[in-house]
């Protein structure tokens, strides 16, 4: 109930700023688009007042496991430039300055924007589900992992940056019977997600664990799944995640009293993996 409540809250909040902002105005919409023509730069202060508490926003949750609320945060944005979000960028750009409206100003029209409105938001639908069969094969052609890289914290624990299907043959010969996946499929092509990545891995014995962790997104569930994998564990264990920082946190958290806090620190950091903000955590 406090959930519903908080989200009817922000909901009123978020829908009450659109309207005084002016950006459920397509005419003020194309205006700020319009920096060639007759320009509207009042829209930079919404902007503006958008980033900032984000920005804020960020940092908290960065010091903590999940929303006070319950629930995952959603994912950091990437940092990097790729096809995806430039090739995205542009067509919700021009798909902004043809029609005044994006998601949250076209949910808001619908009250009062008309046949027009409507047509929007069938359209954005239409976009939205067409969009993952496009993105796939962009993926499969400008998808860059890193290589695979056996980092042993321990005799028994290992992790990795992403792995793909023909890497599972060196993982079982370096002597690893689990292979734990702290990756989420939203993150990666089609091609890795843990439905694929599971049959391939039993197809050679393996003991596959499926257990996504989004970062600054999880909480003891994800904690135990890892712990409880590990030690049942009939061998050495492999992990992966997008570079293995996701593995080294639940790893240590998983471990929490059964090591010194400093050594749960200092092993993944023996590898690059800075767990430092976890001192306080792991010291209690």
């Amino acid at each position: 109930m406090r959930r519903l409540i908080a989200s009817f809250g922000a909901g009123g909040l978020f829908g009450l700023g659109l309207t005084l902002s002016g950006m459920t105005d397509t005419l003020k919409v194309q205006g700020w688009l319009d920096v060639f023509g007759d320009w509207d730069p009042t829209l930079a202060f919404v902007m503006g007042g958008a980033i900032l508490p984000m920005a804020v926003a960020w940092r908290v949750s960065e010091r903590m496991y999940h929303p006070v609320l319950g629930g995952a945060f959603p994912p950091p944005p990437r940092r990097e430039v790729g096809p995806n979000l430039v090739i995205g960028s542009v067509l919700f750009g021009m798909g902004w300055a043809l029609a005044g409206l994006c998601p949250g100003p076209a949910i808001a029209s619908l009250s009062f924007g008309g046949g027009g409105g409507v047509v929007f938001v069938l359209a954005m639908l239409a976009g939205m589900l067409i969009a993952p069969s496009l993105r796939a094969p962009i993926d499969r052609i400008t998808t860059k992992r890193s290589p695979m890289n056996i980092r042993p914290l321990t005799a028994t624990y290992a992790v990795s940056p992403q792995i793909d299907p023909s890497d599972l043959p060196a993982i079982k010969a370096a002597g690893y019977r689990v292979v734990i996946n702290n990756r989420p499929d939203g993150e990666i092509p089609e091609e890795l997600h843990s439905d694929r990545m599971k049959v391939a891995a039993e197809a050679l014995g393996l003991v596959y664990v499926d257990n996504p962790i989004v970062p600054r997104g999880f909480g003891e569930v994800q904690i135990q799944t890892q712990a409880r994998a590990m030690a049942e564990a009939p061998g050495p264990v492999f992990a992966y995640c997008a570079s293995g920082n996701r593995f080294s946190i639940v790893w240590a958290l998983a471990l929490k009293g059964s090591m010194p806090a400093e050594d749960l620190i200092a092993i993944p950091a023996r590898f690059g993996y800075d767990i430092a903000h976890l001192r306080g955590t792991l010291s209690t």
